[in-house]
């Protein structure tokens, strides 16, 4: 075990943890990514297992299922919460929300959540290196993103957990094939976990050499000058732009103005 003594000397300036949650934002701050457990029910779990299932199989139908199975995108379910409440429910869960709040302040919007499905032995995409925000290579002295990425199965070595780079989000360059090999780490997290990274940070799904399917959500919430994979408001066909707080996560409040003349209604409504 590692000697737990915390002791210094010629420090001038060192941070303060009061709580827990300051110490969780510390870790995204320097390591780039950190647990949070949301409170999520095993009865939720499972509806969540089995609606990603069955929302994957209504996108695959209305699709070409043969096409979808050897695209990129097979075994990604897309914009899920405006198919299932469950999923609605998920991307706006209290603790989630909390430390957006903590993290970002009062202006962030959801920009994507996706259902993922790890299969055992089926190459995936995700299991190459990439950020979040992908093609970038320049570094922010603060996030303007994160992936909130929720665990419904058990995330391990064996299962394909998560594979991070600590501390890559504050590089601006991919590192060396030596330096990824040495320093590469997996994230393991039980389910009914976020695992919370900087959008920055470079990761990749792991293999899954498991019997049985390792499944996620993952959502990216980022400040409101980023855009939307898909345009969630249609998406939800008007639903909860009544509510101030829902209206902005979920993306009403920051579409572009079809005009010049909606934008000064909205500015003389207070928007």
């Amino acid at each position: 075990m590692l000697d737990q003594e915390v002791s210094s000397y010629g420090v001038l300036e060192a941070r303060e943890a009061a709580d827990e949650s300051a110490v969780k934002l510390e870790e995204l701050a320097r390591m780039g990514y950190t647990l949070l457990e949301s409170g999520v029910s095993e009865s939720a779990l499972d509806e969540l297992q089995a609606s990603l299932a069955d929302v994957y199989a209504r996108q695959a139908a209305a699709t070409d299922a043969a096409s979808l199975d050897a695209s990129k995108d097979a075994d990604v379910a897309r914009c899920l919460l405006a198919y299932e409440q469950c999923f609605f429910d998920l991307a706006t869960n209290p603790m989630l929300v909390g430390f957006c709040k903590q993290l970002f302040g009062e202006s962030f919007v959801l920009l994507q959540q996706n259902g993922l499905i790890n299969r055992p032995s089926r190459e995936h995409y995700q299991l190459r290196w990439h950020r979040d925000l992908p093609f970038q290579h320049w570094v922010a002295s603060k996030p303007i993103a994160i992936a909130a990425l929720f665990c419904i199965d058990e995330f391990n070595a064996t299962t394909g957990g998560t594979y991070a780079l600590p501390g890559s989000h504050l590089h601006e360059a991919f590192p060396s094939e030596s330096f990824v090999r040495k320093h590469q780490e997996v994230m393991t997290a039980s389910p009914g976990t976020f695992i919370v990274m900087d959008a920055m940070a470079f990761h990749r799904a792991g293999r899954n050499l498991s019997d049985a399917p390792r499944r996620a959500v993952n959502h990216l919430i980022g400040l409101p000058f980023l855009a939307q994979q898909i345009d969630i408001p249609t998406m939800l066909a008007g639903r909860h732009v009544e509510d101030p707080f829902l209206a902005a996560y979920h993306g009403y409040k920051w579409g572009p103005a079809p005009s010049v003349e909606a934008w000064r209604r909205g500015r003389l409504k207070g928007a």
